[in-house]
């Protein structure tokens, strides 16, 4: 399990990140003390021509050279500051990753019985628990290479794709797909999930969060669930990997 999820979050570093922030990069070296909103607002102009690209392939190309440099960048005051980097991993991800669909996704039938309020919170849940096992990752991620593919066939829907992409770290490459839809009025493409080396990884959380609604301990009370989802995946991941 801790190599899959290392595996989700290195793909996510190397896809989930679009051009990010050339003017970003420049204001934060002649200024350190800039605060964070102010350099995450600046790359999402960037973030946004990115995601507008005219195919999902480009879109995933275009990000992966950022987000080396954001990794390096990272290493920098990560450890000093993780509240900086936790929330530039956040708005990085945020206009990339379409976490509502995702999250949705991930509670199956459950979404069915949520109120609106529940599906908000639990968004809001599952997107941290995603960044924060994200940004931890990228510390672990050295010099890694990644190379989008062409698609093997046009899709049939202009508005979906499977990009597929060999990354190379540690002298190991891994295949990641990511399924990527664009939206029908902003026209950006996002994540809606991924498949890394065969592994569905919106499937392994659909099967977590349905794990967790049996539990016991919470008594199918879905409220419960959400509230300690991040604590829940986090619990599954030191016993898988012990």
């Amino acid at each position: 399990m801790y190599r899959q999820t290392f595996l989700l979050t290195l793909s996510l570093a190397l896809a989930g990140l679009t051009p990010v922030q050339q003017a970003a990069a420049q204001q934060a070296e002649s200024d350190a003390a800039v605060p964070t909103t102010a350099v995450a607002d600046a790359g999402l102009v960037a973030i946004t021509q990115a995601l507008a690209s005219e195919t999902a392939e480009q879109a995933v190309e275009l990000a992966t050279i950022e987000v080396l440099d954001f990794v390096e960048r990272g290493r920098e005051y990560a450890e000093a500051d993780s509240e900086r980097f936790y929330a530039e991993g956040e708005a990085l991800l945020r206009p990339m990753i379409d976490f509502k669909r995702f999250s949705r996704n991930v509670m199956g039938p459950y979404a069915r019985k949520a109120s609106p309020e529940q599906l908000e919170t639990f968004s809001e849940s599952f997107k941290w628990s995603l960044v924060r096992t994200y940004a931890l990752a990228m510390l672990e991620f050295g010099d890694g290479e990644a190379k989008v593919l062409p698609p093997r066939k046009p899709s049939s829907n202009p508005d979906l794709a499977n990009v597929t992409q060999e990354i190379t770290y540690e002298g190991k490459t891994y295949v990641v797909v990511y399924r990527m839809r664009r939206g029908k009025q902003d026209r950006l493409w996002r994540v809606q999930n991924l498949v890394v080396e065969g592994v569905n990884i919106g499937l392994n959380y659909k099967s977590q969060f349905t794990s967790a609604m049996k539990d016991p301990q919470y008594d199918g009370d879905l409220d419960a669930v959400i509230a300690s989802w991040s604590d829940f995946v986090e619990a599954e991941q030191e016993d898988e990997s012990a």
